[in-house]
């Protein structure tokens, strides 16, 4: 009868074990309110945040979605978010502390903006990732216009002084596979931190991850 109890116990405490066993956790938190962050761009967010909170127990960063993200017909080989132009807003994220990016690059604490970009299909990138989706961060104070359609020149400019290096700061998205549910996170094969999210669109929700820890391999 012991056995038995002790089975069921487990049994239904295995998801809770399971979703804690990365060490990271996931809290709500408040519309993004800090005057850093231009009032327009923060006016095209949710009105909730997320907190993310590191395995040593200590707040990581903090990000914000854009509460609508506009798509189109505008399909990019490789990428699974092929119906979002380059250049689009797709958030706010606030590093609590100093980070690095997926090339390696020290990056800041401090508020960026995050705009979709498709890694280049040549030869110097081959192998950093399967997909070719990524965000580049932005410091925003130079990034004060949630509308504007971004070049790839325009956001690699503006990425280079986020990263204070002549390459812009990338960051990886994939797709969420997980069977838990958005949000959380989630650890992969090769030991990537990802946060997994629900992106709202124009044309409904994408569940997508990203990549808070970890980088390229090679």
């Amino acid at each position: 009868m012991r056995q038995l109890i002790i089975l069921i116990l487990l049994f239904v405490l295995a998801p809770a074990i399971a979703a804690k066993s990365n060490g990271y956790k996931v809290e709500p938190i408040g519309a993004l309110t800090d005057e850093q962050v231009a009032e327009t761009v923060r006016g095209a967010l949710e009105s909730t945040g997320l907190r993310i909170v590191g395995e040593d127990g200590k707040p990581l960063c903090e990000i914000w979605l854009r509460a609508k993200v506009p798509v189109g017909k505008n399909e990019i080989s490789g990428a699974f978010l092929n119906q979002v132009t380059e250049g689009t807003l797709i958030g706010v994220i606030n590093f609590l502390t100093q980070v690095t990016d997926f090339r390696g690059q020290g990056i800041k604490a401090g508020y960026y903006t995050l705009r979709y970009a498709a890694i280049l299909a040549d030869g110097n990138h081959l192998g950093v990732s399967v997909y070719r989706d990524f965000v580049l961060l932005s410091p925003v104070a130079q990034d004060k216009d949630p509308n504007a359609q971004l070049t790839a020149e325009e956001m690699i400019k503006l990425s280079r002084s986020a990263a204070g290096t002549n390459h812009p700061s990338p960051w990886s998205l994939v797709p969420a596979t997980s069977s838990g549910k958005p949000p959380q996170v989630i650890k992969n094969e090769v030991e990537h931190v990802i946060l997994e999210l629900t992106l709202k669109t124009s044309a409904g929700e994408i569940p997508i991850g990203l990549t808070l820890v970890g980088k390229a391999e090679g």
